[in-house]
């Protein structure tokens, strides 16, 4: 029965954690649109100012409560595999949403679910249930229609898609390596790596003299480090492909951040699109979290 319990209790836990923090992903991107918009910094200047200033924040953190205390090679190795996709998918996000709406450049990054549990079940040798392989079917159907390939598909539509395979890449390897070490030292090693990958990539484009639109960066650093620690937190609790679905919670936050903050909707066909996706992320959610937490009752 306590057994039946903590595990009610922890998947719940990924759940709330898991929700929380993918909120905060599309508000850091705003702040990054919003600073493409407003200033001359090129997309990899503004990801490297997110990874800077969140290393700011969660590397004095991590030294306090004593969290990177002997670390061994494979954490850092794994820091580097996931700094790499992060990076990645930061730069190309911005990319995206620098050209086209929030709306269709989170539909097109939303590729990522379907192939973070193809990951989960022929990397991470996860299970993975029929309905959640039901699910990757109809997501990559509104993946189709928002994307509408073809040979007028935009550029930006191009970097969207880009990042949504980087991202899928870099929460396979979270969970791969939730065990390394605490997730705060986690993401304070992922965002020090990060910082110096990018830094040859925006060193020509800082001027040292005058620091363009230092709000939005810090917004877009807090947004995205808080959104990241709280992830790694719930890929802890919980098996990724029980908690991918959840980051569809984004495509919703962006969808009304695109709305509020730019005044850009999806058009008809990317708005079907955006419904099945997020469709495809409330069914296997509820199946399989009222699984995964059901009691075992002996009879």
């Amino acid at each position: 029965m306590n057994k039946a319990l903590n595990s009610e209790n922890q998947a719940a836990k990924a759940i709330l954690l898991m929700a929380v923090g993918m909120l905060f992903i599309p508000l850091g991107d705003s702040f990054a649109k919003m600073a493409s918009n407003d200033t001359t910094y090129s997309a990899a200047t503004l990801a490297w100012a997110r990874f800077a200033l969140g290393t700011i924040i969660a590397l004095p953190l991590a030294l306090l409560f004593g969290h990177l205390r002997g670390l061994t090679k494979r954490f850092w190795g794994t820091q580097l595999i996931r700094a790499v996709f992060l990076c990645a998918t930061i730069v190309q996000i911005i990319t995206a949403v620098s050209l086209i709406s929030f709306a269709d450049a989170y539909g097109a990054f939303f590729v990522g679910p379907t192939v973070t549990t193809l990951l989960a079940r022929f990397v991470l040798k996860e299970q993975v249930r029929l309905i959640e392989w039901c699910a990757v079917a109809a997501g990559f159907v509104g993946v189709l229609l928002i994307v509408k390939p073809g040979i007028d598909m935009s550029a930006g539509l191009i970097w969207a898609l880009s990042a949504g395979f980087t991202y899928a890449a870099f929460l396979t390897a979270t969970r791969w390596g939730r065990a390394v070490g605490p997730p705060l030292a986690q993401l304070a090693g992922q965002l020090l790596i990060g910082t110096f990958l990018l830094l040859p990539f925006a060193i020509g484009n800082i001027s040292p003299g005058a620091l363009q639109s230092p709000g939005l960066l810090l917004g877009s650093g807090l947004s995205s480090a808080l959104g990241n620690l709280l992830a790694i937190m719930a890929l802890g609790f919980a098996r990724a492909a029980i908690l991918t679905p959840l980051v569809y919670v984004q495509l919703i936050g962006a969808t009304l951040l695109g709305w509020f903050l730019f005044g850009t909707m999806p058009d008809v066909i990317s708005a079907l699109g955006l419904a099945i996706l997020v469709s495809t992320g409330i069914l296997p959610f509820i199946v399989s979290t009222a699984s995964e937490t059901r009691p075992i009752r002996k009879k």
